[in-house]
């Protein structure tokens, strides 16, 4: 069965008019304070099912993921991995659209989809767990990626969604290989 969703997945078309699209807008590397972000924008343009599905009460679940491995060679170590959750929908009663962080529970609300999407074009930091002094004793790779996380959506949407293009809206990896360059910066 696993084999078979796996080849259904693998061998369905992935750039079609159709598909969603997640990417993250000129990821750039910035010390605050003691710790190391990711400043960048995201780029979402919800397809029309996911735009229904929000009309009908669904929230999106939206996800950038930073994650750091130390390096040893050829060697790579998964050490943190962190996940930046958010949920988008649709409140009739108010007639306007919200984004939630699920972590802090900070919610604001848009009279328009596009100026919600718009507000997510803007660069902002995303933490990555990393200080100076973890990037000056061993030498790390950072990646960040954003998607639209279908393993959060409700129950009975999953398996339906899995193999529609509208839903699949994910960005590459962005990495940076991490050495004494970055803390003089």
């Amino acid at each position: 069965m696993v084999f078979i969703i796996c080849a259904c997945v693998g061998c369905s078309p992935t750039d079609s008019d159709e598909s969603g699209h997640l990417a993250l807008l000129e990821p750039a590397l910035a010390w605050q304070e003691d710790e190391l972000v990711v400043i960048a924008g995201v780029d979402w343009r919800p397809t029309e099912a996911v735009i229904e599905a929000m009309e009908h009460g669904v929230a999106v679940p939206l996800r950038i993921t930073t994650r750091s491995f130390r390096r040893y060679g050829w060697l790579r170590i998964l050490d943190r991995d962190r996940n930046h959750r958010y949920e988008v929908r649709y409140l009739p009663m108010l007639r306007s659209y919200q984004i939630a962080d699920t972590k802090s529970d900070e919610q604001r609300n848009y009279p328009r989809l596009h100026m919600l999407v718009d507000s997510l074009r803007q660069p902002q930091p995303w933490a990555t767990g990393l200080t100076r002094d973890d990037v000056a004793s061993v030498t790390f790779q950072l990646e960040i990626r954003g998607q639209l996380d279908r393993t959060r959506l409700p129950s009975p949407m999953r398996m339906p969604v899995w193999f529609d293009p509208q839903w699949r809206a994910i960005s590459s990896w962005q990495q940076w290989l991490l050495d004494d360059e970055v803390m003089d910066d």
